[in-house]
């Protein structure tokens, strides 16, 4: 990602070259043709990706586009006419599919790039950033941009703020796709899921380490993630939608975007759950959540439940449960859960899942855990690496409910 493809802005920069062969691909524009227009319209967390992209920028202005055989509009915030239906010609957002990269351009008028489409020619658009949005593979189908009527220094950072959204609104769109696809095979839908889930790579501080997995049984609606925050910490984040099939995982979805948002805002374990209620409780459905914050600089846990099980520790040759006063689930919460805390010592293993991992008919919720801490112990003495610990875990013979489950271990 370029910092400041906009240096181009000073006399005698050079500018690298765009790439335009990009919309000659018949596939690509072939999958942005087909995607639902209304449905991106109509989506909640698409709309609040946009709203979060205008508040970090601090711009009035900000639209995700689809680029096929023209620039389609389908959210925006603002009403400064990037249109719907502009030739690609005239589109400021080729220009950043065509950069390949994140473009950040101060003023307008005087980047080679755009200061002749008619936008910026009429004086429209003074400032632009561009994120590109691609899809789970990697193809590019549009952008996620900011932009203003006047000329902008915009924050070093924004580019690599707005990269983040953009993962979550890739998701979304990728869920669109294959929900209204009729076509669409369990192995498709599965793949799906699994990209879904899986969180996108981050860098993880040294002395750090995280491995989570997804094991499909049933289409449903688990989850987890992990992400750098603001504070020097690291975000675990792991939840259970209530029910089966494709209502489970389109609200499954929505509620993970809904939850790192809040994350990105900056918001605690016990607060960021109290809103991803308010945003969840007309679902009719229920989640369970539990988010939890690891600060490596003092080993600090802190964590906050909505009807979830607690942390695994595995420490030593020894596990157990951290303490947590559990709020409600998510739909049905009367009050926000209990922020606790726990020091973590070096060498301790962090395990958080969900009950496709565990759940049994013929037990107790309290003996199914059980079960589980005494298999921990064992197969952390075993596994040589974190990765080994959680691919371990899915194998054992623990639920018998076949579920979905999600596994998220942290070492430190």
């Amino acid at each position: 990602m370029s910092n400041d493809p906009s240096s181009s802005d000073r006399p005698g920069a050079v500018e690298p070259s765009l790439d335009w062969t990009v919309f000659d691909d018949q596939t690509r524009s072939g999958i942005v043709e087909r995607l639902d227009r209304t449905a991106f319209a109509r989506s909640a967390t698409l709309q609040r990706v946009v709203d979060l992209a205008a508040t970090f920028a601090q711009s009035g202005f900000a639209q995700i586009s689809l680029l096929g055989e023209a620039q389609y509009v389908p959210v925006a915030r603002g009403t400064l006419p990037l249109l719907d239906g502009t030739p690609i010609p005239d589109s400021l957002c080729s220009i950043t599919m065509a950069s390949g990269q994140s473009v950040v351009i101060g003023d307008t008028s005087r980047h080679a790039w755009v200061r002749d489409l008619p936008l910026v020619a009429a004086g429209a658009v003074g400032s632009y950033l561009g994120v590109p949005l691609r899809n789970a593979d990697g193809v590019v189908l549009g952008a996620l941009c900011v932009y203003n009527k006047h000329s902008t220094v915009w924050p070093n950072h924004l580019a690599s703020a707005l990269e983040d959204l953009l993962a979550f609104a890739a998701t979304e769109i990728q869920q669109i796709a294959t929900i209204d696809s009729q076509e669409a095979s369990l192995e498709q839908l599965t793949t799906a899921i699994q990209n879904i889930v899986a969180p996108p790579p981050v860098a993880v501080p040294p002395g750090v380490q995280l491995a989570g997995r997804y094991r499909s049984a049933d289409v449903g609606g688990d989850w987890y993630e992990w992400t750098p925050t603001a504070h020097d910490e690291i975000a675990l984040t792991i939840g259970d939608v209530s029910g089966h099939g494709l209502d489970a995982v389109a609200k499954m979805t929505r509620l993970k975007a809904h939850v790192h948002a809040y994350l990105l805002e900056g918001h605690g374990p016990a607060e960021t759950l109290r809103l991803a209620n308010q945003s969840f409780e007309d679902s009719g459905q229920m989640a369970t959540v539990l988010d939890a914050r690891y600060r490596p600089a003092d080993r600090l846990l802190t964590y906050a439940s909505a009807g979830h099980p607690p942390p695994l520790v595995v420490r030593g040759r020894d596990a157990f449960f951290a303490g947590t006063q559990p709020g409600p689930p998510l739909g049905f919460a009367t009050r926000a859960p209990a922020t606790q805390s726990l020091r973590l010592d070096i060498g301790d293993t962090v395990l958080l899942c969900t009950d496709g991992l565990y759940e049994q008919r013929r037990c107790a919720l309290d003996e199914s855990l059980e079960e589980l801490r005494l298999h921990s112990i064992d197969v952390a003495r075993a596994a040589h690496t974190l990765d080994e610990f959680v691919d371990q875990l899915l194998q054992l013979p623990l639920s018998d409910t076949d579920d979905d489950a999600c596994v998220l271990a942290l070492r430190v």
